[in-house]
């Protein structure tokens, strides 16, 4: 609800362009072929029909507003022609344009001190900013409407304004800040005789006040925006409403009104087939029935609750499958393309190589019959210095293709290890759903599916930052924590002399190594399970990694495995070994690696430490 009444009361209060038909403004364009402001006037409003229906139309339409208006020296013209290009930009999610585009706007009105356009502008660029995760920004220009329009009389703009810093004060949680804002909208709605922002403001001062426990207070406001919503047959809102009564009644001791309430709510959703909210209303009648100690309506509501949270789960599970599906199609196209790409520019250069080669044997023979006589000895010298060079070249290419064989290898490994790490994770989801716990199944693959989008996001960078791969194994010892249900505790720490945003590191180089501490370690210790991984620098030009576990042993472990009848090197062991080689080819300052078994004073088991020492790649 929250976000269709935004929509409506950005759409009441922002409209700025006239209502012409899109046949009426192009007509007049086509007329008005004149460089000055009218055409400038006539392109912006022409933009304003291209939003809804083919916004890349709108590019060379506000370009040319843009152009005129800089040519005439149109201060006002340019400001908003910028205005309009940052929307286009933030339409097709080109952040950083909108922004530059929208601060560039900014500043020209701020010079001529256009108070209408720069509270548009400021309402863009709260909007720009709140797209790229920066709420502090986008309350500061909702703040600066505040500030140019507060002596202006009571209207749906300024009640709009207050009720935007509203939001965006609730967003940063400053509950007090958002409710002297809704106050202040409604006021200022009222005033204005403006029935939709009062219902809005009232609607959100409601859900406020629930979000406070301040449950009683909730309870007119939400009313008062029930009314509105049913006068004007808006079902959902009606649904969304009471849904919020239910709420409100039930922590007031009222639970007879807040079933009634949530009842209703249940019906819309259900003809409207909305199942999250279903599920919602589902999770709060279970308690509603068990309030009035209704034993029958609470297991029905239960068991429907259990029904709709399937459903959506099984709808996640496959839009998940299809984004992963989608991205490896993707991927696999491109990577087709690269290679024949690759194929042609190869032949391209073979055969410019020709040609040169054929050139210089021309040349050289003209040369050779003009001066075989006087410089004869002189021409020795020159074939045996091409020779040389030849030579020289053979051999830079031939180590240039052992490099990339060694590439391709390194990769192909890589490309090995990311399936291994997905076959264990989906036993695990597989296990969940078999034992019937859904929700654990459930978290633990979103959990998944934000780990996978890392891995193949760092799938084909050689290097990663050492902030990436502390990220990517929070994200993955998270999936692992609820596979060990809650008795795995690990701790990452960076030494504050490493700068993480900057230092870079072979791209899976750690992770196989946790994977051994959890999988060979702590899986069969009983008790606590710790896990403790440490960035340090001790050399100038060296970064120690320590993998440190307090569990059962490396001999242990051995004997476990020969209990089972496992004799071989598990894949990830084995891989990374060979990884490491890779790395470590024909390089100067190789990766090492340093296992060390932990005991106490009296010859118990500690647990095991590795240890990797990573030269600092060069910049």
């Amino acid at each position: 609800m929250k976000q269709l009444a935004i929509i409506i009361f950005f759409l009441s209060v922002t409209s700025i362009a006239q209502e012409k038909s899109l046949d009426s403004i192009g007509q007049a364009l086509q007329k008005h072929q004149d460089r000055d402001t009218t055409r400038v006037s006539l392109l912006i409003d022409y933009t304003k029909y291209h939003q809804v229906r083919n916004i890349d139309s709108m590019l060379p339409l506000v370009n040319e507003a843009i152009a005129i208006s800089d040519e005439l020296g149109y201060k006002k013209g340019a400001g908003y022609s910028r205005n309009t290009l940052a929307t286009y930009f933030l339409m097709k999610g080109e952040i950083e344009n909108a922004l530059t585009k929208a601060l560039e706007a900014n500043t020209i009105l701020q010079k001529i001190n256009d108070v209408n356009n720069l509270t548009f502008n400021n309402n863009l660029l709260a909007r720009i900013y709140s797209r790229d995760g920066r709420p502090e920004k986008a309350l500061a220009m909702h703040l600066n409407n505040i500030q140019l329009i507060k002596n202006k009389p009571a209207s749906d703009q300024k009640g709009g304004f207050y009720y935007y810093t509203a939001q965006a004060y609730e967003i940063l949680d400053s509950l007090d800040q958002a409710q002297m804002m809704y106050q202040e909208a409604y006021k200022i709605s009222e005033k204005a005789n403006f029935s939709l922002g009062k219902v809005l403001s009232s609607a959100a001062l409601g859900n406020l006040y629930n979000k406070r426990n301040e449950f009683a207070k909730a309870i007119p406001p939400l009313t008062e925006a029930l009314a509105f919503h049913r006068v004007h047959k808006q079902s959902y809102s009606v649904a969304n409403t009471q849904f919020a009564l239910a709420h409100s009644y039930a922590n007031i001791g009222e639970h007879a009104e807040a079933l009634k309430r949530n009842e209703e709510a249940i019906t819309i959703y259900k003809n409207q087939d909305r199942k999250v909210d279903l599920r919602n209303a589902y999770r709060n009648h279970i308690s509603y029935h068990a309030a009035v100690h209704n034993l029958k309506g609470e297991n029905e509501a239960l068991k429907n609750y259990h029904r709709i949270n399937d459903s959506i789960f099984s709808t996640e599970k496959v839009q998940v499958i299809e984004e992963l599906q989608t991205k490896y199609e993707t991927e696999k196209i491109t990577a087709q393309k690269d290679a024949a790409e690759a194929q042609v520019a190869l032949a391209k250069a073979e055969v410019d190589r020709n040609r040169t080669f054929f050139i210089g044997a021309l040349i050289a023979i003209l040369l050779l019959l003009v001066t075989a006589i006087l410089y004869y000895g002189r021409l020795k010298a020159k074939k045996k210095a091409e020779l040389i060079t030849l030579e020289l070249r053979e051999t830079q290419k031939r180590l240039a293709l052992e490099k990339q064989y060694r590439n391709s290898e390194l990769k192909a490994l890589k490309a090995q290890m990311n399936p291994h790490f997905i076959f264990n994770a989906l036993n695990s989801i597989q296990e969940y759903i078999i034992l019937n716990e859904k929700n654990l199944a459930s978290d633990y693959l979103g959990k998944f599916a934000d780990l996978m989008r890392t891995y193949l996001d760092h799938s084909d960078a050689g290097f990663i930052t050492v902030q990436e791969e502390i990220e990517s194994l929070h994200m993955y010892l998270d999936l692992e924590a609820l596979r060990f249900e809650d008795t795995l505790t690990y701790k990452i720490n960076v030494d504050k002399n490493i700068q993480p945003d900057t230092i870079k590191l072979p791209t899976m180089l750690i992770q196989p190594y946790v994977e051994n501490a959890l999988k060979h370690g702590l899986l069969h210790k009983d008790g606590e399970r710790i896990l403790q991984i440490s960035f340090t620098q001790s050399k100038k030009e060296i970064i120690s990694c320590t993998i440190q576990d307090n569990g059962i042993g490396r001999k242990a472990s051995a004997i476990m495995k020969e209990q089972q009848g496992v004799m071989h090197q598990s894949f990830a062991t084995q891989a990374n070994e060979n990884r490491l080689q890779l790395l470590n080819y024909k390089e100067n300052k190789k990766i090492g690696v340093e296992i060390i078994d932990l005991y106490d004073q009296l010859g118990n088991v500690q647990g095991t430490k590795v240890t990797l020492d990573i030269p600092l790649l060069k910049p």
